[in-house]
């Protein structure tokens, strides 16, 4: 499969900022660079520690709560400190967006559509 990457806006208390995500189909979080978390102002979340499997290995991070915007549709979602924006497939998922291998986009999937096949 090749890069999917799409841009979304992150509202914090302090800031709102567009990102270009890429598209990561192996993670259920949302991502952000610890700076950004910073500049943004965005709120943790109580007792929001998580354990996630990471390239090297499992790690636990803090959980911080934000609003966003994805194709014109308003979100909210748990980030956590990445080395690059990045979005799982569990919001894209609960958005009814999926990711169409062939032209590396996200697709809207229909409200007929139960699981498509290949959905995130």
């Amino acid at each position: 499969m090749g890069r999917t990457e799409v841009k979304a806006v992150i509202t914090g208390p302090r800031a709102e900022r567009e990102f270009t995500f890429l598209v990561d189909t192996g993670s259920t979080l949302v991502g952000l660079p610890e700076t950004d978390i910073k500049e943004l102002g965005l709120t943790p979340v109580p007792n929001g520690r998580v354990r996630v499997r990471t390239a090297n290995g499992i790690a636990e991070r803090e959980t911080f709560y934000a609003l966003g915007e994805l194709e014109g549709q308003g979100f909210g979602t748990m980030v956590v400190a990445a080395p690059i924006p990045l979005i799982g497939y569990e919001l894209l998922e609960n958005m009814s967006f999926r990711v169409n291998p062939v032209t590396q986009r996200l697709e809207r999937a229909g409200d007929d559509e139960f699981v498509p096949p290949y959905q995130l």
